[in-house]
C-alpha cells in the first residue's frame, strides 16, 4: 500500500507545492498528488501548476500568512526546476 508521502514523491511536486495547490483547489493532498503526476506530463501542465502556485502565494499574504514564506519558496523552487517547461 502506498502512503501519502509515497504519492507525493511520485507526483513530481514537493510536499509544500502539493500543500499550496491543494489549498488553492480545495482538494485533499492525495488527489492533488495524483493530479500533479498526470498534469506535469501534459504540454501546458507546468504552466498551469506554476500559475496555481503563483495565485496561492499571492493569496497567502491575506488568507494563510503562516504559509506565505513556505509557499513562496515552493514557487521559486518549481520555477527553477521547471523553467524550460513553463510557457508565458
Amino acid at each position: 500500500m502506498l502512503s501519502l508521502e509515497d504519492c507525493i514523491a511520485f507526483s513530481g511536486l514537493t510536499r509544500e507545492q502539493v500543500d499550496a495547490v491543494a489549498c488553492h483547489e480545495h482538494l485533499p493532498l492525495i488527489i492533488i498528488a495524483e493530479w500533479a503526476e498526470s498534469m506535469l506530463e501534459t504540454e501546458d501542465g507546468c504552466t498551469m501548476v506554476e500559475a496555481i502556485l503563483a495565485e496561492e502565494v499571492a493569496a497567502a499574504g491575506i488568507h494563510h500568512r503562516d504559509r506565505a514564506d513556505e509557499w513562496s519558496h515552493a514557487l521559486e523552487d518549481f520555477r527553477r526546476e521547471h523553467s524550460h517547461d513553463i510557457h508565458h
